[in-house]
């Protein structure tokens, strides 16, 4: 009973959680769950950390197949899959996250506009050197395996290239699939977005997916030899590492999302 007290989940108590997780399903089983960004945000944020938190403590899940990250998309999967979340609540949350509403456009333009500005200048420079160079090579052999394999298997070249291939490099869901899907809509000549977007999807989960649970084999495997990093991606010094001491304001904060909208209209212009 004490180590129940004791567990947290992302810092909350068990029984606090289990409060919130009742609350989520009685108001669903109700039909009374608010369809806006109240009733959509404790849904989600409440569902995402606790798939999170089993998928950590699931064994063999935990050391080999991604842990929380890979759980909770396979669970939110299967709570779609088998309709244990009402088809007007899956709706909803598609709106709310790509759809009219596009909360994740915010999360990925806030989250990516401040993860380069925030790191060291020298590091994120030495660390470019390397990874860029990288990426593109994978890239462009990722490109042509998938062709090359749809060809063998009688699925064509640029079918396999488009719904699959571009996809899985196109950066996941929100900032991903959903503009290429609208690109390929505009492009067609009997092109419907959504159709061409539920054909993309499965290409986006299922690679990341297998990136995960590839990149812990990987880690695995190498564990003990030079060239594993045990997390350390580039060599940097305690100078380049230090966070600078930022006593953040309400209009710091707002100046920072204004600028990460900035760039997102700008690279969505382009």
């Amino acid at each position: 009973m004490k180590k129940l007290k004791e567990t947290k989940i992302s810092g909350i108590s068990l029984p606090s959680y289990a409060f919130f997780v009742a609350v989520i399903i009685v108001v669903t089983l109700l039909g009374k769950l608010p369809l806006d960004m109240v009733g959509l945000t404790l849904l989600l944020v409440t569902l995402g950390h606790l798939l999170y938190f089993i998928g950590e403590k699931l064994p063999i899940m935990n050391s080999y197949l991604g842990g929380g990250s890979v759980f909770t998309l396979i669970g939110a999967t299967l709570l779609s899959f088998f309709h244990i979340v009402p088809s007007n609540v899956i709706g909803a949350v598609s709106n709310f996250m790509g759809g009219k509403f596009g909360f994740l456009d915010f999360y990925i333009a806030a989250l990516i506009c401040g993860s380069i500005l925030g790191m060291n200048r020298n590091l994120l420079v030495k660390a470019s050197k390397k990874f860029i160079p990288i990426a593109l090579i994978t890239m462009v052999i990722g490109f042509f395996s998938v062709g090359l394999v749809g060809m063998l298997i009688g699925n064509g070249f640029a079918d396999s290239v488009m719904y699959v291939s571009m996809p899985m490099m196109s950066g996941g869901m929100g900032a991903g699939i959903t503009p290429l899907s609208q690109i390929y809509a505009a492009g067609l000549a009997h092109g419907n977005q959504a159709a061409i977007f539920s054909q993309l999807a499965p290409a986006v989960t299922f690679g990341n997916i297998l990136a995960i649970v590839g990149a812990l084999s990987i880690a695995k495997v190498f564990n003990k030899s030079k060239y594993n990093g045990h997390g350390t991606l580039v060599a940097a010094t305690k100078e380049e590492l230090a966070k600078p001491k930022i006593k953040l304001d309400a209009q710091q904060i707002g100046t920072g999302m204004l600028f990460a909208f900035a760039l997102l209209m700008a690279g969505v212009t382009s």
